[in-house]
């Protein structure tokens, strides 16, 4: 690799964590941002911090997706399920982390004691609108959900760490996807996925590619 594989492996661990901790930071709120609107101005500081906690950690997992992807060259078992599932995830995870920061700022601008309520809804209700809005609309969501899933499949098809790994990073998609919520709670909807990522990222870290055939190899190249 032109870029050490514990650099990936220290960025997707200090990725889930802080994306861990912004969202157990995010207040439970309605969606509706009318009915929101009072909760967003209360917690205003708190909001702002859970939103640049999770951006900075979903900007940290797009380096995990290029990591995994680096190290599995076209020979080898799964490699194809593998590419297809790292840019799902990495194209959404960096998405999400613009969304995140954009929502964060607007927020905290729309929630400021001189403006005026009205207005500052009316810029909320704005957001991700439009061609404009696509690449901080809600659709990364589910897209990080289906490209975590196909990633997690090819890595148990390559064989390349213990199956424990890609089966907890499956079901723990599954929870975030079905149970997902703010606050606390996050802390055991998204454990699964948090532990499998960091286990992950120590085999990413030690930069053995998967094998290819009967053996293994050093990558030398991304």
């Amino acid at each position: 690799m032109f870029i050490r594989p514990q650099y990936f492996a220290v960025a997707t661990i200090a990725g889930v964590l802080f994306f861990l901790l912004g969202q157990a930071l995010l207040p439970s709120l309605p969606n509706d941002i009318d009915a929101a609107f009072g909760g967003m101005v209360e917690h205003r500081d708190r909001l702002m911090a859970a939103r640049l906690f999770s951006s900075a950690g979903a900007f940290l997992l797009v380096p995990a997706a290029v990591g995994i992807g680096c190290l599995f060259r076209p020979a080898a078992r799964g490699s194809r399920t593998v590419l297809v599932g790292a840019l799902l995830f990495g194209v959404a995870t960096f998405s999400n982390a613009v969304s995140q920061a954009v929502e964060g700022y607007a927020g905290w601008g729309a929630t400021a004691s001189d403006i005026d309520p009205t207005s500052g809804k009316s810029i909320l209700e704005g957001l991700g609108t439009g061609l404009i809005g696509f690449p901080i609309g809600f659709w990364s969501i589910p897209v990080f959900a289906l490209g975590g899933l196909i990633l997690a499949v090819g890595i148990l098809r390559a064989q390349w760490v213990p199956a424990w790994i890609p089966v907890v990073l499956f079901v723990g998609l599954l929870l975030g996807a079905a149970f997902g919520g703010r606050g606390y709670i996050v802390a055991l909807t998204q454990a699964p996925f948090t532990v499998a990522m960091i286990a992950l990222a120590t085999y990413v870290g030690k930069g053995e590619a998967p094998r290819t055939g009967d053996s293994s190899e050093l990558v030398e190249a991304c």
